[in-house]
């Protein structure tokens, strides 16, 4: 008997050292979402257990779970030393297996073990430590290959270990294998744009995650804010973001535009919610052919009629309304300018540094569509409208010195030259 409680007490040791090694690294216990419910939770080889006695033996003790699925039976015991002093010891008298019950279920039957030793005791385990289990990441992963993993983190913590799902890689379709069957279908995009953890379920050790490629996919351009690589960026320089963005979607059966959209983040405000179209591949053709869809009736009316089924490769185009006015001719800095609403054309002019000396303020216009409106009462501007500035034939007196003298030197030279080849 002494020597099965010697090696098995080794074992403890081995592992209470192993663990506290664990836990360094991890920098102390694990992180988990909720507190957890000992009715609900099952022990497995692993776990580290503080067992309380309480009663007219009160005591308590460290111990875990074995391979075996067992945890120790440990009794005070005293042991007299070479001073003939008494010094108070854990004797492990028994090994009681628990793995696969509730830890209200392993504590009630450790009650009763505890009870052919000690009367009116009452037992009860408190969970320290997690066990760990084995996961395999197979498939469109960056890192396939077995990883530790806690039974309290969820598919999406163990892919992340594994680098993250491949450009190619389906996140919709994740299939989840657990005692070498068929579990369940994971959607991990349902949990990262809806936040639905149904769809993103706890691991158990053993589980197998597939990720397989995706089989159809959608373009998603224009003023959208966009997700991860594709979401609208902000300039190093300024706190502008740019206008579009662009970025790839799996496209699972059955799903529409506004399904679409909401995977590209939703549209930004200065979308053109009229000129929304998709591009699709015309039946055995390489060109694409324009359907539109109108996103008023889709996002304000809520009208599903509208709402049309995304096919494998097709574009879905949300053009950006243009919000720029733009200023040319004979300014000083020349370009384009954000529209700010009610700003009259003498507001774009000085954004474009004002009018330059050979500036013809008097013939300058504003070009709306196919309008050409006068500068002069100073009018309101409208987003796209171009303002242009043309320049003086001559305006100064200088001028005319100035186109005087370009002819009247080369001619006073060219005069000279003949007199003095005729005097030769």
């Amino acid at each position: 008997m002494r020597n099965i409680s010697q090696a098995i007490l080794i074992i403890i040791v081995f592992y209470s050292l192993s663990f506290a090694q664990v836990t360094q690294e991890t920098g102390g216990l694990q992180g988990i979402e909720t507190p957890i419910n000992p009715e609900e939770y099952v022990v497995m080889p692993g776990d580290n257990l503080l067992v309380t006695i309480m009663g007219k033996n009160t005591y308590s003790y460290n111990t875990f779970v074995t391979y075996e699925g067992k945890m120790t039976i440990n009794i005070p015991m005293a042991q007299i030393t070479e001073a003939g002093l008494s010094k108070p010891y854990h004797e492990i008298i028994d090994a009681v297996g628990v793995s696969g019950l509730t830890l209200k279920q392993a504590q009630d039957s450790i009650n009763i073990v505890f009870a052919r030793y000690f009367k009116e005791t009452k037992i009860k385990l408190t969970l320290t430590g997690i066990h760990t289990c084995i996961v395999f990441v197979t498939g469109e992963v960056e890192k396939p290959g077995a990883y530790n993993a806690f039974p309290t983190e969820r598919i999406s913590q163990v892919i992340n270990r594994a680098g993250g799902v491949t450009p190619v890689g389906s996140k919709a379709k994740i299939r989840l294998l657990r005692n070498g069957q068929f579990y369940t279908e994971v959607n991990l995009e349902q949990f990262e744009i809806n936040g639905d953890l149904t769809a993103n379920p706890f691991i158990e050790s053993g589980d197998i995650i597939f990720v397989p490629a995706v089989s159809a996919m959608v373009s998603v351009k224009g003023a959208v804010f966009g997700r991860g690589g594709s979401k609208l960026r902000t300039s190093a320089l300024t706190t502008e973001k740019e206008r579009i963005s662009e970025g790839v979607y799996e496209l699972t059966p059955g799903e529409r535009v506004l399904d679409l959209i909401n995977k590209a983040g939703g549209v930004t405000p200065w979308a053109d919610l009229n000129a929304t179209y998709i591009e699709r591949l015309a039946f055995g053709s390489s060109e694409r052919k324009k359907i539109p869809v109108d996103l008023n009736k889709i996002l304000l009316e809520n009208d599903q009629s509208a709402n049309l089924e995304m096919m494998n490769a097709d574009i879905l185009v949300i053009p950006p309304i243009n919000t720029l006015v733009y200023v040319e001719g004979e300014v000083d800095a020349p370009g384009s300018f954000f529209f700010t609403p009610n700003q009259r054309v003498s507001h774009y002019i000085g954004q474009a540094g004002g009018p330059t000396n050979y500036a013809n303020l008097r013939r300058a216009y504003l070009k709306r569509e196919n309008q050409k409106i006068s500068i002069l009462p100073d009018p309101i501007t409208e987003p796209g409208d171009i303002i242009y500035v043309p320049r003086v034939s001559f305006k100064w007196w200088q001028d005319y010195v100035q186109v005087l003298s370009s002819i009247a030197i080369p001619l006073a030279v060219t005069v000279i030259s003949v007199m003095l080849a005729a005097q030769q």
